[in-house]
């Protein structure tokens, strides 16, 4: 399922607001590229005894619109769980499971569990790494320790690498994890790297030959990747 971050709640609820509307979505994009029964790839099909099934005429398999996808055996109906996606997706301060139940009157334990097939079903498959220009930056999640300024290596505190991906001056795909798995999972060599002045980024240097330093200047050379930094720490 796609969702467009731009797609404001209304324009969201007119295109998503019925039962019906998702499921339609849900059976176009699933059969986009043509039937195959999952049972004996037979192509031809007829009308299966649910809406929006399909039923092979070779085998009589019959599989709905959800099965095989992150909408598989809901507890609550597909119209929620589309706004609880749009929700997860389009909430800057994070749509926690407490909010999500609040929110659809779902109980929470049902919404952390689905709200974590989102979060799985987001992964990267790690098959198309940032491209073209890409921003990195590196903060610390966790409480400041009495005494310490600055990058410090408190047990209390995670390092995380951010990084965002520019085509065209716009911020596109983004990425937080710690240093070296951020740049082998997620960036390509050939990009153009733009970091901060951090000695942790000189031994990655001799991998990425478009990579260059750039002084922060308390995030004002960074604007895109410090916001998306407050996001990530709310």
């Amino acid at each position: 399922m796609k969702i467009d971050k731009g797609l404001t709640e209304k324009a969201f609820k007119n295109r998503f607001g019925t039962k019906e509307q998702c499921l339609a979505y849900l059976h176009n994009q699933k059969w986009s590229d043509g039937y195959h029964c999952r049972k004996c790839r037979h192509t031809t099909f007829c009308k299966g005894k649910q809406g929006f099934s399909k039923r092979c005429t070779a085998c009589g398999y019959d599989e709905s619109a959800t099965a095989h996808t992150l909408f598989h055996k809901l507890k609550f109906g597909i119209d929620i769980a589309f706004a609880m996606v749009y929700e997860i997706v389009t909430n800057k301060k994070g749509a926690n499971s407490i909010h999500l139940a609040q929110r659809f009157g779902v109980r929470q334990a049902i919404t952390w569990l689905f709200r974590r097939k989102v979060q799985q079903a987001m992964s990267s498959s790690k098959k198309f790494p940032l491209v073209d220009q890409v921003h990195v930056d590196e903060f610390e999640i966790g409480a400041p320790q009495e005494g310490e300024q600055g990058r410090s290596h408190s047990d209390k505190k995670v390092r995380v690498v951010i990084a965002i991906e520019y085509r065209e001056g716009n911020a596109g795909r983004r990425y937080a994890k710690s240093l070296n798995p951020i740049f082998k999972d997620h960036i390509s060599k050939k990009a153009a790297v733009v970091t901060d002045g951090w000695s942790g980024y000189k031994p990655i240097k001799k991998l990425y030959k478009n990579m260059r330093s750039q002084l922060s200047n308390k995030g004002e050379n960074f604007t895109m990747l410090h916001l998306q930094i407050r996001n990530l720490k709310n």
